[in-house]
């Protein structure tokens, strides 16, 4: 099968899911475009693909599932026997039905999953975790597994699916905590927060006004802020990050599969 194209989709508010599906699509050396949905996915238009070319997808994996604002985004996006390569970031802990429940998503859409890649990430809630994930040598493992997927497209002729880890029915979503980070006074009031939070749970006329309802805890407005001016307060979280410092800081590998 000779690939003219590939597009990729990825939800990546800290960006880490971003390098890592750009730089898979830059190892196939094939036309690339890249649709970043991390902020369009309410509104995502329809997309339907050919049988020669190849999609990717990736988004951070959320307590063992894909991000629930994106589902009905992701549902949007239809192949004609396409193939499709599914990336999940996590956070040291694990993917859990991740990879299940994208497979299911995009083989109801007519996509043939030819290949998947579990990958690393700095965790949302800690920095102490997977820190300075995905690191060079990740994403020189991703360029390469995009040489790789090509490679079995141009050499493969049948059997192109493969089945991926993960239980089926899903794991239940994590409960809403009903928290979201919040100015400290190292806020310098400079509005730079609500440019980066993907589900606007943060109020475009007063920074300081946050719909915790709506927030993912992807602490995107942690991490892009320049001065450490906000964070969630209270000890909502911290038994989570203690869990994660104390059970799920050591090193783990790359999975890939093709």
């Amino acid at each position: 099968m000779n690939i003219s194209k590939v597009t990729t989709f990825y939800f990546s508010p800290t960006h880490s899911t971003k390098k890592v599906v750009e730089n898979i699509a830059k190892g196939t050396g094939k036309e690339i475009e890249n649709i970043d949905i991390t902020f369009s996915w309410k509104d995502l238009k329809e997309y339907t693909f050919k049988e020669d070319e190849l999609v990717i997808v990736g988004s951070p994996v959320y307590a063992g599932r894909v991000p629930k604002v994106i589902r009905e985004a992701l549902r949007k996006i239809k192949g004609n026997n396409t193939p499709v390569v599914l990336v999940g970031v996590y956070g040291n802990r694990a993917f859990e039905d991740y990879f299940v429940e994208m497979q299911d998503t995009f083989e109801e859409n007519n996509f043939i999953v030819v290949g998947a890649g579990a990958f690393l990430g700095t965790h949302s809630y800690t920095t102490k975790v997977a820190t300075g994930r995905p690191t060079v040598e990740d994403l020189e493992k991703a360029f390469n597994f995009g040489k790789e997927i090509i490679k079995k497209l141009e050499t493969k002729t049948e059997n192109l699916r493969i089945e991926l880890p993960g239980n089926r029915p899903y794991k239940a979503d994590g409960p809403s905590r009903g928290v979201a980070p919040e100015p400290n006074e190292n806020c310098k009031d400079c509005g730079e927060c609500i440019k980066v939070c993907p589900t606007e749970a943060i109020s475009k006329e007063n920074h300081r006004e946050i719909d915790a309802t709506k927030c993912i805890l992807c602490h995107a407005c942690v991490r892009f802020c320049k001065f450490n001016g906000r964070e969630v307060k209270g000890d909502a979280i911290k038994p989570f990050i203690d869990f994660l410092e104390g059970k799920c800081s050591d090193y783990k590998e790359i999975e890939l599969f093709i």
